[in-house]
């Protein structure tokens, strides 16, 4: 055979330069490993919260399916028609116009000189309240003086005197259409 021959693969002399050196981990290797233990974690308590979520949605579809068959139909249409009813009352409520509030203000608006006679009203658009008076004055200053306080007053929108004529007695009659604010007319308990 041949002098330099080796038959067997261990070698004879001492190995002297190291095969692996050793890596010391700096921060990147830190962090890395330390996002990827994070990850595992954050995976496996997103798997049990998964299944905890599952149980609760179960448990909840349960008890609605209880609770669906221990509801009580009748009672719920006696509320429902009673509910319309309630509906339809406060329409009526908020639509209704009251008079009380202007006579008030026309009591306390009209001159110790004049009396009126006779009295109506009538429902004209948008909720407004139309009233034609008939009435007495003592003279036709009266009549100019009435009109004066009643131009004053804020919720008489539109006041019209006509018809006067001398009366009896020296009295002045007259008539009188007054077109009254909505929120003096307007029912508000």
């Amino acid at each position: 055979m041949a002098p330099n021959f080796q038959s067997s693969f261990i070698p004879k002399e001492p190995v002297t330069a190291e095969v692996f050196k050793k890596k010391k981990a700096g921060i990147l290797g830190v962090l890395v490993v330390s996002l990827f233990i994070g990850a595992i974690v954050i995976s496996i308590g997103m798997y049990v919260y998964k299944g905890i979520v599952k149980s609760d949605i179960k448990n909840l579809e349960s008890q609605l399916a209880e609770a669906e068959k221990n509801i009580d139909k009748n009672t719920i249409n006696e509320i429902s028609q009673f509910n319309k009813k309630l509906v339809v009352a406060k329409a009526i409520v908020v639509k209704h116009q009251v008079v009380s509030a202007f006579l008030e203000s026309l009591a306390s608006s009209t001159v110790s000189s004049v009396q009126f006679t006779s009295f109506s009203y009538n429902n004209i658009e948008q909720g407004k309240l139309l009233v034609a008076l008939q009435g007495k004055a003592t003279s036709y200053a009266s009549v100019a003086l009435q009109e004066s306080v009643f131009s004053q007053n804020k919720y008489f929108k539109s006041v019209s005197f006509s018809n006067l004529t001398l009366a009896d007695k020296g009295l002045v009659s007259f008539d009188l259409a007054v077109v009254v604010d909505p929120q003096i007319s307007t029912y508000s308990p």
